[in-house]
């Protein structure tokens, strides 16, 4: 049997006639393809199939493990990535996906689409706000903030956590929903323990932002966050409708969220924006069009920056409606705007190895 092997920055793919597999520096697969079966495993231990992610029972995950483990032993290469997967046990999985809750004690739920390769560091947990109708992230989760032992603390055991994939990620995330809550100060000294613990990132570092739920800042503490690492801000807008995007649960008045984005981005700041769709009863739809451009036309957006649009999903489904305004928003918006347009299911968000 031919196996064909490539070194990868954080461990190997390894490939055969029938199956293929991406393994990380520790020996722990990330990717398995079974004939025509694609499989990946989640940061919390699951498993999902194919382009759609279903996850997996454990009757279903057990087979697909050992499906791996009867390939993956059978090898004979001198690679000591492939030495040590060979030597894994379930167990040592189950004690991956255990430490990944210790970390994570609040899951990672969502990310940007841009952003799915970043590693997650979380100074602060839950949402500020956790009044918007909409949401099923935050709703029951408190904002709090790790002070500065515990913040080290976590960064020590993000470390433990993913081993040279830290090296290799492109970016960092930060966590929960809104760490630009955080004073100036502890901002900048969780950017500097970053970079102290972590080292430096190719596309440095993105973060949720609320603007209504925010700390101040002047020009210079801006551009003070940009020189430190921060790049991209992802803000949800929702709608640029103030009466619909009250109705949603955030604040009716834009000025907040106009004047964030546009220092931001004065500071050299990207800037991620979400607009729902489907929110808008069918009536109103136009309006909504109408006012959220509006809104767009008041903002500084270059080609640096996205749009995501983003149809609202009621218990897990989403409803042609909402699709249908998604593709009209984009047609529409994409002839106005330098940023990018792009389309974004965020119920379809897993946090992969």
């Amino acid at each position: 049997m031919g196996i064909d092997i490539r070194h990868l920055k954080d461990g190997c793919k390894i490939e055969d006639s029938n199956r293929s597999a991406r393994i990380n520096s520790q020996g722990y697969w990330c990717s398995f393809r079974d004939g025509a079966s694609f499989y990946r495993r989640c940061m919390d231990g699951s498993i999902v199939l194919g382009a759609e992610a279903r996850r997996l029972p454990a009757g279903e995950m057990d087979r697909v493990l050992e499906a791996y483990q009867g390939w993956i032993k059978n090898i004979a290469a001198d690679n000591k990535v492939i030495r040590a997967s060979q030597q894994l046990t379930n167990k040592d999985y189950n004690d991956v996906a255990d430490l990944y809750r210790e970390v994570y004690p609040e899951e990672v739920t969502i990310l940007p689409p841009d952003r799915y390769g970043d590693i997650v560091i979380m100074p602060a947990t839950g949402c500020p706000n956790r009044r918007c109708t909409f949401c099923a992230f935050y709703k029951d989760k408190p904002y709090r903030v790790l002070n500065e032992p515990a913040f080290a603390q976590h960064l020590a055991d993000v470390k433990e956590l993913y081993g040279a994939k830290v090296h290799s990620s492109p970016g960092v995330f930060l966590g929960s929903a809104n760490a630009m809550a955080l004073s100036q100060r502890r901002l900048m000294c969780c950017l500097a323990l970053i970079k102290e613990k972590l080292g430096t990132f190719k596309r440095e570092v993105s973060t949720f932002a609320d603007p209504d739920f925010s700390a101040k800042r002047t020009t210079a503490q801006w551009n003070e966050l940009r020189e430190s690492g921060l790049r991209h801000l992802v803000i949800g807008l929702e709608t640029g409708w103030g009466e619909l995007r009250a109705n949603l649960g955030k604040s009716g008045d834009l000025d907040k969220c106009i004047a964030m984005i546009n220092s931001a981005r004065r500071a050299g700041i990207h800037i991620g924006l979400t607009l729902l769709t489907g929110a808008a009863p069918g009536e109103l739809r136009r309006e909504n069009l109408k006012q959220t451009l509006i809104t767009l036309e008041s903002l500084e957006l270059s080609g640096g920056d996205l749009i995501y649009l983003s149809p609202l999903s009621k218990n897990g489904f989403v409803h042609d409606a909402a699709l249908e305004e998604q593709s009209e928003m984009m047609t529409v918006i994409m002839t106005m705007t330098e940023a990018k347009v792009v389309p974004y299911q965020m119920q379809r968000f897993q946090y992969f190895m």
